[in-house]
């Protein structure tokens, strides 16, 4: 169900484009003309419907840059930036997608995929022997609180999505927040507070996959104990693909052998 967040995204530009967004409840005709990013000339409307056929990383990122050079004054700036910070992390040049992000939370510091990914980005590629530990993993702890608070009041991007859907796109994301608060504070070894924030973050998404990236930044960090705990967890969750308990059994195998 989290992965519905994506498709959302995908699907708010078109929406906006076509269908003016519906009025909040109580909105005057005036308030209502106010919601909402709009294209602002046919010609940028019909460059938004198009910027939907990029399907590659390489494609997305060409085509928003273009797109924010033709209409420099859109109300989709941050969108644009976005699309371009996630194309760039999809091709792990991260130093490209941080830039871009940060740039996209600068005109929207409430957005909550913006948030969320590089709250992600920062946790998971900080190392203890960078120099800026401390100033990075502030950054993602920073993020990934306030994507949490956004996404407890978040609307529904596109009206076709169905309320029970759309609770579970915002679980779903919320436990991505959770996740990197648990990278975060096991880098910081505050071993405690990532035991308690993994856990949460299982709890509403137990992604068999997460697990193994739970057990591996364990196994970096020379906890064995913690590391096996979460292979076996991986193992035997629900809906488990042969191929990710391959791996599990694997990482067991070594994990074993180093402790």
């Amino acid at each position: 169900m989290r992965r519905i967040a994506i498709l959302t995204i995908a699907l708010a530009i078109p929406a906006f484009c076509q269908t003016a967004p519906a009025p909040a409840a109580g909105a005057t005709p005036a308030a209502a003309a106010d919601q909402g990013p709009k294209p602002k000339t046919k010609e940028e409307n019909d460059a938004l419907l198009a910027i939907g056929g990029a399907k590659d990383p390489d494609s997305q990122i060409k085509a928003s840059e273009e797109f924010l050079s033709k209409f420099p004054d859109t109300d989709y700036k941050a969108q644009m930036l976005f699309l371009q910070a996630n194309a760039y992390h999809m091709k792990k040049d991260e130093p490209k997608a941080i830039v871009a992000g940060e740039k996209s939370l600068d005109v929207n510091p409430k957005d909550y995929e913006t948030l969320l990914l590089m709250s992600e980005i920062y946790s998971r590629t900080t190392r203890s022997t960078d120099l800026d530990m401390d100033d990075r993993l502030a950054k993602s702890d920073k993020y990934a609180n306030t994507a949490m608070a956004e996404l407890k009041t978040a609307a529904k991007p596109n009206a076709s999505i169905s309320d029970a859907e759309w609770a579970g796109v915002k679980q779903g994301e919320t436990q991505r927040a959770y996740m990197a608060l648990g990278f975060s504070a096991l880098l910081r070894k505050k071993y405690d507070d990532a035991k308690t924030n993994f856990q949460k973050g299982i709890d509403l998404y137990p992604d068999p996959l997460d697990m193994l990236y739970i057990e591996r930044a364990y196994t970096t960090a020379k906890r064995y104990d913690d590391a096996l705990a979460w292979i076996d967890k991986a193992i035997g969750a629900q809906g488990v693909t042969d191929q990710v308990k391959k791996i599990a059994e694997d990482d067991k195998t070594r994990v074993q052998k180093m402790k």
